[in-house]
C-alpha cells in the first residue's frame, strides 16, 4: 500500500476532463488488493475543496490537507484534525500578522474572506524579489511573530505559522498513521508545493507545467519530472514509482 499526496490545481485539475483521466487512472489503482491512500493537499479553503470535490469528477480522498498545510480534514470521520492546529499555535498571532503585512509590503492587497483562516494571512503581491521576500520574513521576525513566508505564482502571498507547510502536514499526518515514509508519492506544479518534495523519503512527481521555481528546487530529489502536464503527468510520475515498486533509494 502506498500513499499519494497531490496538490490539485494545475496538477491534477485543470477542468473537468483532466479530472476524469485521473480519476479513471485511480479508480484503477483501487481494484488491486492493497488500496492506495489518497491525501490532497491544496491552497484553497476546506469548503472550497469538498465544494470542488462535490461538483467535478475528482475522487473523493481520504485526507484533504488546505489552506497551504494549516487544517488536516479526516474525510472518513468528516472532521478536523485538531492535534495538527495545535502544533501551530506557538509564536503565532494572525492579527500581528495582518499589520505587518499591511506596514511592510508595499503595493499588496488582502486576498478575499474565504482565503483566510487563523493560521492562514493571504495576500495578493504581485513579481516580487527573492530581495523583498526577505525584507517581509525579517520585519515580521521584528514584530515577534514565528512565521514564514510562502510566495507563489509571481502574486499568491501567504503567512503562515513557522510549523504550516504542505509537507510539515504530510509529514504530522504520516506520523499519526504511523505510515512509511518510503511509500509516499508527492505531486505539484508550483513553489508552495516544494515543502512536499522536502519530506525525506518521498517520491516525487513534478507535472511538466510547473513553475520553475518548483522545478529547480527539487531538481536534486528523488523526483519525476514529468515529460506531459497535469493530470496526465502525475498518470506518468505515478505509473514509473508503481512499476519500480517504491524500490528507488530516495536522496
Amino acid at each position: 500500500m502506498f500513499l499519494f499526496s497531490t496538490d490539485i490545481d494545475g496538477t491534477i485539475y485543470d477542468g473537468n476532463q483532466t479530472a476524469e483521466r485521473f480519476a479513471a487512472f485511480w479508480e484503477g489503482l483501487q481494484e488491486s488488493p492493497e488500496k492506495p491512500f489518497l491525501c490532497y493537499n491544496t491552497g484553497r479553503s476546506l469548503e472550497d475543496t469538498r465544494k470542488l470535490i462535490d461538483t467535478t469528477p475528482l475522487p473523493t480522498p481520504d485526507y484533504i490537507t488546505c489552506g497551504v498545510g494549516t487544517v488536516i480534514f479526516d474525510n472518513a470521520r468528516q472532521s478536523v484534525l485538531d492535534g495538527w492546529s495545535v502544533e501551530l499555535e506557538a509564536g503565532w498571532d494572525f492579527k500581528t500578522a495582518r499589520e505587518t503585512i499591511q506596514q511592510a509590503a508595499h503595493g499588496v492587497s488582502m486576498q478575499p474572506e474565504e482565503c483566510q483562516n487563523p493560521y492562514k494571512c493571504s495576500w495578493f503581491w504581485e513579481e516580487k524579489t527573492p530581495g523583498e521576500i526577505r525584507s517581509l520574513e525579517e520585519a515580521l521576525s521584528a514584530s515577534g511573530i514565528d512565521a514564514q513566508v510562502v510566495y507563489s505564482s509571481n502574486r499568491d502571498l501567504d503567512i503562515l505559522p513557522a510549523k504550516a507547510n504542505k509537507g510539515n502536514a504530510l509529514t504530522w499526518l504520516l506520523h499519526r498513521l504511523d505510515y512509511r515514509k518510503d511509500r509516499v508519492a508527492v505531486a505539484g506544479d508550483s513553489g508552495n508545493d516544494v515543502s512536499l518534495f522536502l519530506v525525506p523519503g518521498v517520491y516525487g512527481i513534478v507535472v511538466s507545467n510547473a513553475e520553475k521555481a518548483l522545478s529547480d528546487a527539487v531538481a536534486n530529489r528523488n523526483t519525476h519530472l514529468a515529460k506531459r502536464p497535469c493530470a496526465d503527468g502525475v498518470i506518468e510520475g505515478l505509473s514509473q514509482w508503481i512499476d519500480s515498486g517504491f524500490q528507488i533509494s530516495p536522496n
